[in-house]
């Protein structure tokens, strides 16, 4: 009797596991699956099938098997000081034309030919800085670096991470699966500004997080702490959004925290400080990568925003939540963590009504991080039909070349 109890109870469980819903693990913006790779902007020939590399993988979070071997793959690095970046040549020579630079220990590349010369034909994303010898700010380039400046690392096997520009979402990888998601803001260069910086663009590519120590970055003019920074790009950290010390020590975040899901920094990526329903916030990332299983380093990926890659626009009947007692925020949860107790759970609404009254005036909540209102997702659809707004050193030779007429 006991034995057919437990079985029942057993298939109960199962079933219950089974049914349950699944975690959201998309919260605020999800991209629609596409076949559009890193490499679009690639004129080399591809022999053959497509490598499994960063390169050749599709942007396409729904096919996790190839994302996570995609992150697990070794990587090809430039073997010099992690601090220091060295030219990307236009032929392999160094008196031909310096197209690109490459940071040194963390940036990756994709080898296309390995010459008898001394010379390697790579790819990747230009990293320069506002003060790099060659100004070629998140381009995508082909060109050829010494072959002895070159080596290749194996990386963490435990965990992976995602940065898509076009979402402004963080997505972390564990064990082969999605495990979770943050919101993030990354670098925004505004062309309109009286000063140009094309370099504020956060520059795609493949990275490793390469130093683990830093702790927090602080700027004493302005007052910003950014806690957790883990570099990954020379001068670029990954960072919990920036605050500011209230006068009784405590953190204030407001001018940062709400505008996660939207580009922001100055090239560093900036990820949200509460934790979501999942338990994870920059903080939780950034313990799990110091203390990590596999000693490796843990493999950073960040996709451009590529034109023709949209957002997916959610159905009318997602469930949204707001307190209809005072509430200025709408939700993703009905238990959001930054909504006191008393108030739970929060009511339920559908996404197609919220543009109607009385949600029409509610504003997205920063901590569980809902999904943008349908304009907003349709005009990120509608800019990606026609620009790829990571590139944006055509937008800046224009402005240049324009004064420099004048």
């Amino acid at each position: 009797m006991r034995r057919i109890t437990a079985v029942l109870l057993l298939m109960i469980l199962l079933f219950s596991a089974a049914s349950a819903p699944a975690e959201d693990f998309l919260l605020g913006v999800a991209p629609e699956p596409s076949d559009i790779t890193p490499s679009f902007r690639s004129e080399e020939p591809r022999d053959g099938e497509p490598d499994d590399s960063y390169w050749d993988t599709p942007m396409n979070l729904d096919d996790e098997e190839a994302i996570w071997k995609m992150l697990t793959l070794p990587i090809t690095v430039a073997d010099i000081d992690m601090n220091k970046q060295m030219v990307i040549y236009s032929q392999p020579d160094e008196s031909s034309e310096g197209i690109g630079m490459l940071t040194g220990q963390s940036q990756g590349v994709h080898v296309l030919e390995t010459l008898d010369n001394g010379w390697t034909k790579i790819e990747t994303y230009s990293t320069s800085f506002h003060d790099s010898k060659v100004k070629n700010f998140n381009a995508f380039v082909t060109g050829y670096v010494p072959t002895k400046k070159l080596k290749t690392v194996e990386v963490n096997q435990n965990y992976g991470i995602v940065i898509d520009k076009l979402t402004q979402r963080l997505y972390l990888f564990k064990d082969g699966h999605l495990e979770t998601s943050l919101a993030v803001s990354t670098g925004k260069y505004n062309p309109s500004a009286k000063k140009q910086q094309p370099y504020n663009e956060t520059r795609s590519g493949e990275y490793l997080i390469i130093y683990t120590k830093t702790g927090a970055l602080i700027d004493d003019e302005s007052g910003m702490v950014c806690n957790y920074a883990l570099k990954f790009n020379a001068a670029d950290y990954i960072h919990e959004v920036p605050h500011r010390k209230n006068n009784d020590g405590s953190k204030n975040y407001r001018g940062f925290e709400e505008i996660l899901g939207s580009r922001a920094s100055h090239g560093c990526i900036r990820v949200q400080a509460k934790q979501n329903r999942a338990g994870y916030s920059m903080s939780v990332l950034s313990n799990l990568i110091k203390k990590r299983q596999d000693k490796n380093c843990v493999k950073l990926v960040i996709w451009e925003d590529y034109q023709g890659r949209q957002v997916k626009i959610p159905d009318d009947d997602t469930p949204l939540y707001y307190n209809p007692k005072g509430g200025s925020k709408y939700h993703s949860q009905d238990n959001c963590v930054n909504i006191k107790k008393r108030y739970l759970p929060l009511t339920e609404f559908p996404y197609g009504e919220l543009d109607e009254a009385p949600y029409n005036k509610l504003t997205p909540c920063p901590y569980c991080v809902p999904s943008p209102r349908k304009a907003v997702l349709e005009e990120i659809n509608k800019v990606h039909m026609e620009s790829s707004p990571g590139e944006v050193m055509s937008v800046y030779n224009e402005i240049i070349n324009g004064k420099k007429k004048k």
